[in-house]
């Protein structure tokens, strides 16, 4: 079985090495923060499941393919409007479980961070 690997971090200074995504023949894996986290709640959480989209279209899945998401919100009194822009988001035909928690990033920037499963 082959593992696919998704934007490595070296662990420089006080940071974890880890893989952002991975993927074999039938299951991929992505964690992601927002690369721009300027950007409100809705910004950053369209950036991060663009950027999931792209990477499971990339290994031979799709958004339709999605088998489970958790989301860690900063701020939990958001959750209306993550939900509003996740219904927007999602295909109708492919709905996978969802959690969405409230939890603090290691960055303090991080409105939210996502994590996706899919099958190949």
């Amino acid at each position: 079985m082959e593992l696919r690997e998704l934007g490595k971090k070296d662990g420089a200074g006080h940071q974890p090495r880890i893989c952002l995504g991975k993927a074999s023949d039938t299951l991929a894996s992505v964690c992601l923060t927002a690369p721009d986290k300027t950007g409100d709640l809705r910004d950053q959480s369209l950036q991060i499941l663009n950027a999931i989209e792209e990477y499971f279209q990339s290994v031979g899945s799709s958004r339709k393919q999605i088998l489970m998401v958790q989301v860690w919100l900063f701020d939990i009194s958001e959750y209306p409007a993550f939900c509003e822009l996740w219904n927007e988001w999602i295909d109708p035909e492919g709905v996978p479980a969802l959690s969405v928690v409230t939890g603090h990033a290691a960055r303090r920037d991080c409105a939210v961070e996502i994590r996706a499963y899919a099958a190949c």
